[in-house]
């Protein structure tokens, strides 16, 4: 430490005696460039030190302004200050294990209702399940007096061989039957008329079916009246009757007159009470007839069964019946 301190002050004071003697030719000056002179090899000799000599390491150099030797006292060992940890090793990363390989899928596999047994019977054998007589032979569905809608099955917008039944737009096929039973009706004294046939889609849609929901909700329109699709006065094999302008006149004579001759004719009552289970909805109007052949007709008005319960003695996958197949 001494010697450091000889070393500054040899430096200064050479630095100082250059400066006098530039600057100034008095005695005063002269006697400062002397004492420089003098001083000289010492700063000289110091600076050799300083550049030969490496410090000690008990050494320390204070500046001014600097701390003191006490403050330069290494630091105890202990645990260090938040902050001074210094560079963090990042922490070791456990590899999580593999998961198993998943298991081969099973493929799709539908939960199909458990198929009835009379799927697999005859027409004979399902009448005969059902308490009826056999059916008569040679039916054949794909007839067009076989289109069905109902609630539970719909068709698309039907095109008919347009003709005319009783004053109304109804299939050719149906349309002398329909002619005949409403002439021999009256004929027997009884003014029934025919005020309603064909309606296709559009005009079910805007002028039955929107109106309903509009006025009751959809919930209570697909109850009231029919989803375009599933009316059957869009099949055209069916008539809506009056009687002395009311198109409810049952319990009256001319209501049984139809009711014991409708079968001759190959018409039948096309909603029959207490047998909704088969066919949901029911037409607004009761007095509803539709058109199916004389020996379907009968058939089905002597044994009091609905069209749909007569197909499905043929054909069990022909039509959707809930509760039933």
């Amino acid at each position: 430490m001494r010697r450091i301190v000889k070393i500054l002050f040899a430096l200064v004071m050479a630095l100082l005696a250059l400066l006098m003697a530039v600057s100034s030719c008095t005695p005063q000056s002269a006697l400062t460039a002397s004492v420089a002179e003098d001083s000289a090899p010492a700063a000289d000799e110091a600076v050799a030190e300083m550049t030969l000599a490496p410090l000690a390491e008990d050494d320390a150099v204070i500046l001014p302004g600097g701390p003191g030797p006490a403050e330069l006292e290494p630091a105890a060992e202990g645990p260090l200050s938040p902050g001074d940890e210094g560079p963090v090793e990042p922490a070791p990363v456990e590899a999580e294990p593999l998961a198993p390989a998943a298991e081969e899928a099973a493929p799709f596999e539908p939960v199909l209702p458990e198929r009835s047994p009379l799927a697999d019977m005859t027409p004979a054998e399902r009448a005969e399940a059902w308490g009826l007589p056999a059916p008569p032979e040679g039916v054949d569905l794909r007839g067009r007096e076989f289109k069905l809608a109902n609630a539970y099955n719909s068709i698309t917008d039907q095109r008919p061989n347009h003709a005319y039944g009783a004053g109304v737009t109804v299939d050719e096929v149906a349309a002398d039957a329909f002619n005949r039973f409403v002439s021999d009706a009256q004929a027997a004294g009884y003014g029934v008329t025919a005020w309603r046939g064909y309606i296709d889609y559009w005009t079910t849609l805007e002028n039955f079916y929107e109106p309903a929901v509009y006025s009751y909700g959809a919930e209570t329109a697909s109850k009231t009246t029919f989803v375009p699709g599933c009316h059957d006065h869009q099949t055209a094999l069916c008539v809506d009757l009056r009687y002395n302008g009311s198109d409810d006149f049952r319990g009256t004579e001319a209501w049984d007159w139809l009711i014991t001759h409708c079968a001759d004719y190959g018409i039948i009552l096309r909603y029959p009470e207490g047998q909704e289970s088969w066919y949901g909805t029911a037409c607004m109007c009761p007095c509803h007839f539709r058109y199916v052949g004389v020996e379907p007709a009968k058939y089905i008005t002597d044994n009091n069964i609905t069209l749909e319960q007569f197909m499905l003695l043929y054909d069990w996958d022909i039509l959707y019946v809930p509760g039933v197949n």
